[in-house]
């Protein structure tokens, strides 16, 4: 596996402090890590910029953007342009883009689709300015209502399609259903800038959240060893939130991500 690996700050909570766990990211070998508005709320963007660097850690993403269905379109625009700069200080290799969804009255699809694409233009052209590449990442289509209702990997390249500025994040989560995942990686390697994993808990048959790699319930073992061994040549990170850990420690878990990998991918740790 050629491969490098990231892990997202989406998986510790408030007890634990953007240094510690870019200390832990770095303890654990990996070359760079995600970040959430909640590490730029903690720290500011220099000061972050400056604890990646003592730790030697890219960003391989920072979250999120879009958000085209909000009413408050205003804010909304001032926010994501606000982010666009601060990826850009970062050298984010990846701003991710939550599209939105249709609503809890739901809106019509192709309506919330022309909302997208118009929201999505002026966005582009902002990253296109300032070097940033944006990271459109289809939500799988449960949260189609309250968080995207761009929901396959297909219809996200036709909202990107024509953009410089702009490739998907794949994320496991919301895409595993999708053939997709492991097709458009194989034939267009390119138009990808990162895979997201993680695994999938069930409760009466119903997903309930993320897990671990071995954890979960799906057999990811596959779809990994296609991606790791294709052309696809990004990095892989690990995308699990507080709320999937049920009281595990966040910085065991990524102690143990590169190890975990390997044994999926039937490699030596």
């Amino acid at each position: 596996m050629n491969n490098a690996l990231s892990a997202n700050h989406y998986m510790c909570g408030a007890d634990v402090s953007f240094p510690d766990f870019a200390a832990a990211a770095a303890r654990a070998g990996l070359s760079a890590v995600g970040l959430s508005r909640a590490a730029l709320a903690e720290m500011g963007v220099g000061p972050l910029g400056r604890c990646l660097a003592d730790h030697g850690l890219a960003v391989s993403s920072l979250n999120s953007v879009g958000y085209f269905t909000d009413p408050d379109r205003a804010r909304i625009e001032r926010e994501n342009f606000a982010l666009i700069d601060a990826a850009a200080e970062l050298e984010a290799e990846a701003l991710c883009v939550i599209c939105g969804g249709l609503g809890r009255a739901p809106m019509p699809l192709a309506d919330g689709h022309a909302l997208v694409r118009a929201g999505f233009e002026p966005l582009s052209r902002r990253a296109q300015e300032t070097g940033v590449t944006l990271g459109v990442e289809p939500i799988h289509p449960a949260d189609i209502l309250t968080k995207g209702c761009i929901n396959s990997v297909r219809d996200a390249l036709k909202l990107i399609d024509g953009h410089d500025s702009a490739k998907l994040i794949l994320d496991f989560w919301h895409s595993w259903w999708d053939p997709d995942l492991v097709r458009l990686p194989q034939e267009s390697p390119d138009r990808i800038v990162l895979v997201q994993v993680c695994n999938i808990r069930l409760a009466d048959s119903i997903p309930t959240g993320r897990d671990t790699l071995a954890q979960g319930v799906l057999d990811i073992r596959p779809s990994l060893r296609a991606l790791a061994q294709g052309p696809y040549g990004g990095r892989f990170e690990l995308e699990l939130f507080e709320r999937d850990l049920a009281g595990r420690d966040p910085l065991e878990i990524l102690a143990g991500f590169s190890a975990e990998m390997a044994a999926l991918l039937g490699a030596q740790a």
